[in-house]
C-alpha cells in the first residue's frame, strides 16, 4: 500500500478531542479515614519497642562471666552440660 499524502494522516489525531486530567472532587467536610490496631497489634508493638530499646550487651553479665573465667572457676562440667542439652531437646542421646 502506497500513502501519499501524509499530512492528512497527522489531521485525524488533531479532530479527537484532548484527553484532560481527572478533576478531583473536593473533600467531604468532617470525614476522614481512621486506622484501628488489634489489641494484639498493639501488644507487638509495645514488646518491639521495649526489644529496640534494651542493650544488645547485658554489661554486668559479662563483667561477671570474664571475672569468673580470669580467676579459672568452671562454668560446668562437660556432663552437666550434656545432660541439659538432652533434656531441653537439643540433642538426642545415642
Amino acid at each position: 500500500m502506497k500513502i501519499y499524502d501524509v499530512s492528512k494522516i497527522y489531521g485525524v489525531y488533531d479532530a479527537q478531542p484532548a484527553a484532560g486530567r481527572p478533576v478531583k472532587k473536593a473533600a467531604v467536610p468532617g470525614k476522614s479515614d481512621k486506622l484501628q490496631l488489634s489489641r494484639d497489634a498493639v501488644d507487638f508493638q509495645a514488646v518491639m519497642k521495649g526489644l529496640k530499646d534494651s542493650p544488645d550487651v547485658r554489661a554486668d553479665k559479662v563483667a561477671e562471666l570474664k571475672r569468673k573465667y580470669d580467676a579459672g572457676e568452671r562454668f560446668a562440667d562437660s556432663g552437666t552440660l550434656a545432660e541439659t542439652l538432652i533434656k531441653n531437646g537439643v540433642i538426642k542421646k545415642t
